[in-house]
């Protein structure tokens, strides 16, 4: 077991390619035509991946076994096929959640992993304050290693039982997930293993944007050498089509007075997100769309009322939800990191109405260790995944409202770049 554990596979390939450049059907043919490798296919939707759906119907030499909980959980099937050697389909949930027992197996038998849209392997940790995450550092009670500020516990275990404050905190670290930034001000986000991607034979990710973005810096962050894969040839890059499809609305002047950052939705008034609402319901209107036509995306919070019923959300009149024709109610919010769906390609008008920025911790987390994110391309990125949920998907015309003047100035920059890299 040593011996296979011990193997580590530390390079990751990228196929990086635009929004309708045949990314999934161009490595579903390549997985078919090399039917004798063991598969891995990791699908941010189980609809992609089970019987029936695009993934599935497209192969013709391979079978994706699918984990099930009937009488086991999806874990201990998924277990059982990588111990068969079976051809594997899961989501990014299901593959993340994978422990040793999984990464033994996966060596063992040389698995070949594609990724299909990149896995969040890094996310800031809010379970506790700052102020309790100093207190910690001061009294001597964790400790930091410097060459990658991952952070273990020193000390006493004594009281601490399952009903301790710090009962969590010591389980993050004896799981090696916890990680601290180098500035003063303690900052911490948690980390899957990195054995996600070591114990396969190769490992295949299907993107867009990924250079400078938060898993390419992650990636090189952790040692991997990241490689273009030029083992298939996507579509070439061409933005004239995008533009012939695209009507793109700027933000209005009031519009532009606000940053719509997570702070500035935190701290809003209502007649600020008025503003808001009235924004997208000005656009829809003037375009003369129904309710089933148009999303639009602002933080959860203030899109969905939580436990706190007074608290102010955005609500465009006529544009918060609708009924299908079977009376089933949907919301008209669809959040900001949705990527990977069919879902909504009927939608005419995508209203995008947040200014997006990493985690305060993740961003500071990889910068103090030497590889910053490019902000711009993540920006750019994640406006782009959302707005392809739309109807320009299936190479229909649509319209994008941007109600932020930084995410409006970044997709203008992206969309008048050379139309063809």
């Amino acid at each position: 077991m040593f011996d296979i554990m011990s193997r580590k596979n530390n390079t990751v390939k990228i196929v990086d390619g635009i929004m309708g450049s045949h990314k999934t059907n161009r490595i579903i043919e390549w997985m078919d035509k090399n039917p004798q490798k063991s598969y891995i296919y990791v699908s941010p939707l189980l609809s992609e991946v089970k019987e029936g759906g695009r993934v599935h119907k497209s192969l013709k030499n391979i079978t994706l076994e699918i984990p099930t909980n009937d009488g086991q959980t999806k874990s201990k099937s998924l277990l059982e096929m990588l111990k068969a050697g079976d051809s594997i389909a899961c989501t990014h949930s299901l593959y993340l959640s994978m422990n040793e027992s999984h990464f033994y197996h996966m060596s063992l038998n040389n698995y070949t992993v594609i990724i299909d849209e990149e896995v969040n392997v890094i996310s800031g940790f809010d379970k506790y304050s700052r102020s309790d995450l100093q207190w910690l550092i001061e009294n001597g009670n964790i400790d930091v290693n410097e060459s990658d500020g991952m952070v273990s516990w020193k000390g006493s275990r004594e009281k601490i039982d399952t009903k301790h404050k710090y009962y969590d905190f010591t389980k993050y670290c004896d799981s090696k997930s916890l990680y601290c930034t180098k500035r003063s001000e303690v900052m911490m986000c948690t980390q899957l293993p990195v054995r996600l991607f070591e114990c396969a034979r190769e490992v295949v990710i299907l993107t867009y944007m990924f250079e400078d973005n938060i898993l390419d810096c992650f990636l090189k962050l952790k040692g991997f050498d990241v490689q273009e894969f030029d083992e298939i040839t996507l579509e070439r890059e061409d933005k004239t089509a995008i533009k012939n499809l695209l009507t793109v609305i700027p933000p209005t002047d009031k519009m532009n007075n606000y940053s719509l950052s997570s702070t500035w939705f935190s701290e809003a008034t209502g007649v600020q997100l008025n503003d808001v609402s009235n924004y997208i319901r000005t656009i829809a209107n003037r375009l003369g769309l129904t309710n089933k036509d148009v999303l639009w995306t602002v933080p959860k919070e203030r899109a969905v009322r939580g436990k706190v019923k007074s608290k102010k959300l955005v609500r465009p009149i006529g544009y918060s939800e609708y009924k299908d024709e079977g009376g089933v109610k949907h919301t008209c919010w669809l959040a900001a990191q949705t990527r990977a769906t069919n879902e909504y390609s009927d939608k005419k008008l995508m209203a995008h109405c947040y200014n997006r920025r990493p985690l305060v911790p993740v961003s500071a987390y990889l910068q103090d260790y030497g590889h910053p994110v490019d902000l711009q391309v993540f920006a750019t990125s994640e406006l782009l995944q959302w707005a392809w949920r739309g109807c320009i998907r299936k190479g229909e015309p649509m319209t994008l409202a941007i109600g932020s003047k930084r995410m409006h100035n970044f997709f203008m920059q992206w969309l008048n770049e050379g139309e063809n890299k």
